[in-house]
C-alpha cells in the first residue's frame, strides 16, 4: 500500500499516520520531498486498512499495490522448490529433461511384451539416462514408459500415481495470472505444482518464447519453471533455438517431443526429434544450463 499525503500536511499529521500504521502492524518506509511526502507500507493489507489509511488527517491518495498470488510468491518462501521424485528433480541441478514419446505401437506398449527394438531402446534408456522422465498429454498417464516414469501435463490428471501438476501459463496471460493460477493449485493441496511455459500467441497462431517472462516470473516464484519446446516451436527446426534460449534465461527444466517409432516412418505430430537429435540437444542445453547456474 502507498500512502500519499497532502502537500500541506504538516509533520504532525505525517508522524500520527506512521505510527498509526506501525501500531497496526505494518513496516512503514518514508519517503521526503521538497513539497510532498509518501509513505510505502508493508505488510498483509486488506480492504479495512486501505479505507482506515484513507481518513487519516493529512492523507491525499492511497493506492493498494499487492500480488495476486501468496502461497506461490518469493515473500511467502524465499528458498526455491524442487519437485523431486522417481521422475526426477525439478528446480536443481541439473537441468530437468523429459520427453513426449511419439510412435510407439501398440505392441509396444507400456505393459506388452517388448520387441527387439524396444528392447534396444530400454538399454539406451537405462544405461545412458540421457532423459529424466516422459509425459503425456492425456489425462491419464501410465505410471512409466519404458524406463522412465511418466507424468501427466494434463491439468486434470486422471489417477496418476505421481502427485504432480503443471500449471501452463494461457496464451494471453501475464506472469501474475500464471503465478495466481499456481496459487489456487497449491491452495486445494492437490499435488506438487510446476509452471509450464507455452509461450504467447500471435493473431495468425504462430507462438513467441518471451525470455524477459521467465525472468520476471523467477523473481516473483519460488516454483520451478519448465518449459514446452514443441508447442513454442512449432517445427521441429526451431526445437534446438527454442530449448537452447530456454536454457539461458535459467529454467528449470523443458520438454522435448521424441519419435520412438519405425525409424522410416514419418512423425505424425509437428516439432518431432528424432532420439538422436533428441539427445544431442539435450546433452548442449545441459550444459547451456550448467554454465547459466555457475
Amino acid at each position: 500500500m502507498i500512502i500519499v499525503m497532502e502537500p500541506a500536511a504538516p509533520e504532525s499529521a505525517v508522524s500520527a499516520a506512521i505510527a498509526f500504521l506501525v501500531g497496526a502492524g505494518f513496516d512503514v518506509h518514508r519517503s521526503s520531498g521538497q513539497h510532498q511526502t509518501i509513505l510505502g507500507v508493508v505488510g498483509d493489507v486488506g480492504p479495512n486498512d486501505v479505507a482506515v489509511a484513507r481518513e487519516l488527517p493529512g492523507v491525499a491518495k492511497v493506492v493498494r499495490v499487492s500480488e495476486s498470488f501468496r502461497l506461490a510468491s518469493r515473500r511467502f518462501r524465499q528458498r526455491s522448490t524442487i519437485v523431486e521424485g522417481p521422475w526426477g528433480t525439478i528446480g536443481g541441478d541439473p537441468m530437468w529433461i523429459a520427453i513426449e514419446p511419439v510412435g510407439l505401437e501398440p505392441s509396444e506398449s507400456p505393459g506388452a511384451e517388448p520387441t527387439a527394438a524396444t528392447r534396444d531402446l530400454q538399454y539406451a534408456l537405462v544405461a545412458g539416462r540421457p532423459f529424466d522422465a516422459a509425459v503425456t498429454r492425456s489425462p491419464r498417464a501410465p505410471e512409466s514408459i519404458e524406463a522412465l516414469s511418466c507424468l501427466s501435463l494434463d491439468p486434470k490428471p486422471e489417477g496418476q500415481a505421481w502427485p504432480v501438476l503443471f500449471v501452463e501459463r494461457q496464451p494471453s496471460w501475464g506472469a501474475n495470472s500464471w503465478i495466481g493460477a499456481a496459487d489456487k493449485a497449491l491452495a486445494r493441496r492437490e499435488g506438487q505444482v510446476v509452471l509450464l511455459e507455452a509461450g504467447g500467441e500471435y493473431p495468425t497462431g504462430a507462438r513467441t518464447f518471451e525470455i524477459a517472462a521467465i525472468a520476471r516470473a523467477k523473481l516473483r516464484t519460488h516454483l520451478p519453471i519448465v518449459v514446452d519446446v514443441p508447442t513454442i516451436a512449432q517445427r521441429a527446426r526451431y526445437c534446438a533455438a527454442v530449448a537452447c534460449a530456454a536454457a539461458g534465461a535459467g529454467t528449470d527444466g523443458l520438454l522435448l517431443r521424441v519419435w520412438m517409432g519405425k525409424q522410416d516412418a514419418q512423425p505424425h505430430l509437428p516439432a518431432t526429434l528424432r532420439w538422436e537429435e533428441a539427445v544431442t540437444l539435450a546433452e548442449r542445453v545441459r550444459r547451456i544450463g550448467a554454465a547459466v547456474r555457475e
